[in-house]
């Protein structure tokens, strides 16, 4: 199976507590439940060349321990606003941005009521919404490849 490498110190359940605090609606369980696992970390490149991550995923950045934070992106990207306006704009403290795929594209959870816990990429070069999961768990299985 595969595995995250290089992951960021262990979070605590208090640590996971105050981020979620900083959002005003909840986020889902099995974010929670995997960062308290696992709190970022990258794919391997011998992992990647035996196959074994379902989705083009290139790491996951940590909570609170490390140098990209998820708490950092949320303050240097502020919003999510797509080029062609279909999916809205997702503001300031809207979106949870967890993971990046190989070109450097944010993967994030939305927190919006319309959408909330679906798993979206955002191409800030193009401004392109592309829509991955409709879960965080969802998104997980097809990652690891556990359907």
């Amino acid at each position: 199976m595969a595995e995250l490498i290089s992951p960021q110190k262990k979070l605590t359940p208090q640590e996971m507590s105050d981020f979620e605090s900083i959002f005003s609606v909840s986020i889902p369980d099995s974010f929670k439940d995997h960062y308290l696992k696992i709190n970022g970390g990258f794919v391997s490149e011998s992992d990647v060349e035996a196959e074994l991550w379902g989705l083009p995923v290139n790491g996951f950045n940590p909570i609170k321990h490390g140098k990209l934070t998820i708490e950092r992106l949320i303050e240097d990207i502020h919003e999510i606003k797509p080029n062609n306006g279909q999916n809205g704009v997702w503001g300031y403290k809207q979106f949870v941005p967890f993971s990046y795929d190989l070109g450097g594209n944010i993967i994030f959870i939305s927190l919006k009521y319309d959408d909330w816990g679906e798993v979206h990429l955002y191409a800030p070069d193009g401004g392109n919404i592309i829509n991955i999961d409709s879960s965080f768990t969802s998104f997980l299985r097809r990652l690891y490849k556990m359907d």
